[in-house]
């Protein structure tokens, strides 16, 4: 199959000159690339976040014999690329319409969910002791735009009266005390539980977890060809193999559309770029009295997401090009950088240290995507709509659970987040689809 987007950004030769990638330390596990023939209870095809806490569930808490396939280095994907946002929630429903969807329990179930997910995540780097730099303790959401503050309240307001989430308004000047001062800048909510993280180290550390509860890691192996011969799976890697009774799909954006044939299609990868600036002062800081540390997003449908980093550099991120080479990414971040400095026209001269891009995955449904394939040992989770941190590790919980457990039958979850999407009709046409909607998207922005 042919890529959607440029080659350059299925490199997975190449590590990205991310900053999560130029401060992380040396790594506390055993990967190599598989040279040969195996066999595992369970293979695990991607080193995320839901491949890694899938695999540790598997392991630890049934005790199959587990092996992870990672095209890249392990910290190659979207796992390691992103914001380190843990905030909810992983779909472009409102809550309106998820509601008029699916239904106001079911929509209450999901949320409950989201709550779990963020907890997991906090569960896991407390139980196994990962320094991932965490700050924070809630998310805020920003009007960039006076017209967007009842929206934001009524938000707030839902978030409260449906699911029970502690939320707050804030006026502009309130904000101003505890955020940020700025031009896109008119008032702000906050909703918990949230918090911010480095991304990379979050992933790092669920590795060794793997490897010390023997997980067996393979980076750089990269999945060609996956054979059925009766009950077993034979999945084929550049360089070797692995026999297994049961397969983990949690490629998630950077599927190709090819070894799978049953995932084909269901998956729009959007790219989402990121700029982070030089440290800056506490005077450049003063400047929009920046002083909050917890994760920031605006009402933007194309939004903008922003957070002080601990090292106090500030990370930028929006959209991505609709193209994925070098060159397209680099203009696209030029443009984010122009933004930035529109929305914090005073840092006009502060540096951008270091600019990268990644993919987020969306679905048909604009919702995740579990289950198993039916008559198949074939099981799955992807499409977390830029809302990984706080929702894929969960998510490979559950998947473990639901193989592992004895409740074969359904998964203890809302079903919202329940079976395969639908295809997308003409997929040669999912770019040009991407296209349309940014536009439609940023004329209700503006």
């Amino acid at each position: 199959m042919s890529n959607l987007y440029h080659h350059d950004m299925y490199d997975f030769n190449t590590p990205i000159k991310s900053y999560w990638e130029k401060i992380k330390t040396k790594d506390e596990f055993d990967s190599k690339q598989l040279n040969s023939d195996i066999k595992s209870d369970v293979v695990v095809i991607g080193g995320g976040y839901t491949g890694l806490s899938c695999a540790l569930q598997l392991s630890k808490k049934f005790n199959f014999s587990v092996s992870v396939l990672e095209a890249g280095h392990i910290g190659f994907g979207s796992s390691a690329r992103n914001a380190g946002f843990l905030c909810i929630n992983p779909t472009k429903l409102s809550i309106k319409q998820m509601i008029n969807k699916y239904g106001i329990d079911e929509t209450k179930y999901f949320y409950r969910n989201q709550i779990d997910g963020s907890n997991y995540t906090k569960e896991l780097i407390n139980e196994y002791d990962i320094n991932c730099d965490l700050v924070g303790n809630l998310n805020y959401e920003v009007a960039h735009h006076p017209s967007f503050i009842n929206s934001l309240k009524e938000h707030s307001d839902d978030l409260k009266k449906y699911f029970n989430i502690k939320s707050q308004f804030y006026s502009q000047e309130e904000f101003n005390k505890i955020g940020h001062t700025g031009n896109e800048q008119f008032g702000a909510i906050s909703y918990e539980p949230g918090c911010a993280l480095n991304p990379l180290k979050f992933l790092l550390g669920l590795a060794k977890a793997n490897y010390l509860n023997n997980v067996k890691l393979f980076k750089n192996s990269k999945v060609i060809k996956v054979e059925k011969n009766i009950d077993k799976y034979k999945v084929i890697t550049n360089n070797g193999s692995i026999t297994a009774n049961k397969i983990v799909f949690s490629v998630n954006a950077f599927y190709k559309d090819d070894f799978l044939p049953i995932f084909r299609n269901r998956i729009i990868p959007a790219i989402s770029n990121i700029i982070v600036t030089r440290p800056l002062t506490n005077d450049e800081l003063s400047n929009y009295n920046f002083v909050t540390y917890n994760p920031i997003l605006n009402a933007r449908n194309l939004l903008f997401y922003y957070r002080l980093l601990p090292d106090k550099r500030i990370l930028f991120g929006a959209r991505g090009d609709l193209s994925g080479s070098k060159n397209s990414s680099l203009k696209m971040s030029l443009w984010i950088e122009k933004r930035f400095k529109e929305v914090f026209p005073k840092w006009q001269k502060i540096k951008v240290d270091f600019r990268w891009g990644g993919f987020v995955a969306f679905t048909r449904e604009f919702s995740p995507s579990l289950g198993k394939i039916p008559n198949e040992q074939i099981y799955h989770s992807f499409g977390y709509h830029a809302n990984g941190v706080n929702t894929a590790p969960w998510c490979g919980k559950e998947l473990a659970n639901f193989i592992g457990g004895s409740n074969h039958n359904e998964m203890r979850i809302s079903k919202i987040f329940q079976g395969l999407p639908k295809k997308f009709p003409l997929p040669f046409l999912r770019l040009f689809l991407l296209k349309i909607v940014y536009i439609y998207y940023s004329l209700i922005d503006k």
